[in-house]
């Protein structure tokens, strides 16, 4: 008798357990962002069953394209606002194989957007670059998140009238803030 109540017991606490890290659906969270180089609040949510947006706003290495078509990054940070179209083309795999797909963990395919202002009347900002992605997000923790991208990117630099293309690259941590 006590060997089934163990049993039933541990069967129970293992479909407890598991459901806490199996989301069915895409979440909206919003967050706390730290990069290698940034620090941003973002929002992210579901536009379709595979698809999420994330608009953001945070600081950042402000650049500048020189004559020669480099991007001279600058020891100067600067206000920027992004967004970002990430589908999600593992979400759905991962729930159907039992993977964990809390707070959105899949690897994903984007399309990102900045724009960095001009903030300290410099020769830096007033850029807006778009970069194609591939990256992935994991939870790590019921709150915490790990991100990574890495992608091709152009950017166009007002100030100058000179754009680039560059190596986007990206990996940092995210605390979730609400649901």
């Amino acid at each position: 008798m006590n060997l089934k109540k163990l049993i039933s017991a541990s069967v129970v606490l293992f479909s407890v357990a598991f459901s806490f890290g199996q989301e069915q659906s895409l979440q909206s969270l919003g967050k706390v962002s730290v990069n290698l180089t940034s620090l941003s609040i973002d929002y992210q949510f579901p536009i379709s069953e595979s698809w999420v947006m994330e608009p953001k706003v945070g600081i950042a290495p402000a650049h500048q394209v020189s004559s020669d078509g480099n991007m001279i990054p600058s020891i100067l940070y600067s206000i920027f606002i992004a967004n970002e179209f990430r589908y999600l083309y593992s979400f759905a795999k991962r729930v159907k194989l039992g993977r964990d797909t809390k707070l959105n963990s899949a690897s994903y395919f984007g399309l990102k957007t900045r724009y960095n202002f001009d903030t300290f009347n410099t020769s830096y900002g007033n850029t807006l670059s778009l970069a194609g992605v591939w990256g992935l997000q994991r939870n790590l923790d019921s709150n915490f998140l790990f991100n990574f991208h890495a992608g091709l990117g152009l950017v166009r630099d007002f100030d100058f009238k000179k754009s680039a293309v560059y190596p986007e690259f990206g990996i940092g941590f995210s605390y979730v803030l609400f649901k």
